[in-house]
């Protein structure tokens, strides 16, 4: 079973983002982080993946510390940075992820591609901000690592990309990854997540399983959510 550990962190700048934050997640098992702007959500997952050190704490994988070659190779994050060239087509960009990641699954990545009618003759400054999202996520998703981080991945997508991406998440999830998902978009996310972390700079933060949750409150997360953005959550 897969057991992602996070240990105390924090994270301060010139002021605190967080801290003494800890909680484990287990192989699929789905966590949706959510919270305002500027609460540290983007934050929390480049610490997760190794892309910011922690001030405080630690971050283990499966028994293996952030700098080890075996966390490493079992995260895949898909960031809102602009990762690729814009003249770059979508073919060199699979190939170039087949040469830097052994475990890439090109085949997969082409075929769930091919289902999005995304071309590989396409250059990426070609894509609307909505193919970029799929782009990269397939690749990262293909990369079959254990470990799967989301930065807002349905900002841009549309309704049926936003249900084919929860398949896609769920299934994943079934195949013992832990997947951890930052996002604004509350609408229909009861049927994704498993447990929820709000972030909130002003009190304790922990993760909650969201179906307890719920049967607590009498509500839906998208209630649940408006009550926490009103900082009245208790």
């Amino acid at each position: 079973m897969n057991k992602l550990q996070v240990i105390e962190i924090g994270k301060h700048y010139k002021k605190s983002i967080f801290q003494d934050l800890s909680f484990h997640l287990n192989g699929g098992q789905i966590l949706g982080i959510l919270g305002k702007n500027g609460t540290g959500k983007t934050t929390l997952l480049d610490c997760i993946s190794g892309k910011k050190q922690v001030s405080a704490g630690t971050v283990q994988y499966n028994g293996y510390l952030q700098n080890s070659v075996n966390f490493k190779t079992s995260v895949a994050y898909v960031s809102t940075r602009n990762y690729f060239e814009p003249t770059e087509t979508i073919r060199q960009i699979l190939l170039e992820y087949r040469i830097l990641f052994p475990t890439f699954q090109l085949e997969k990545a082409v075929e769930q591609l091919e289902l999005w009618q995304i071309s590989p003759k396409q250059k990426w400054q070609e894509l609307s901000e909505g193919s970029k999202v799929k782009v990269k996520l397939v690749c990262e998703y293909a990369k079959a690592t254990s470990l799967l981080l989301l930065d807002e991945p349905f900002a841009y997508l549309d309704y049926s990309s936003r249900i084919q991406v929860k398949k896609m998440l769920r299934k994943a999830s079934g195949e013992n990854k832990i997947i951890i998902v930052s996002t604004n978009f509350i609408e229909d996310m009861d049927t994704l997540f498993t447990d929820v972390l709000f972030m909130n700079p002003f009190r304790y933060c922990d993760v909650i399983n969201l179906e307890d949750l719920r049967e607590r409150k009498g509500k839906s997360l998208k209630e649940i959510y408006e009550e926490e953005a009103d900082d009245s959550f208790i």
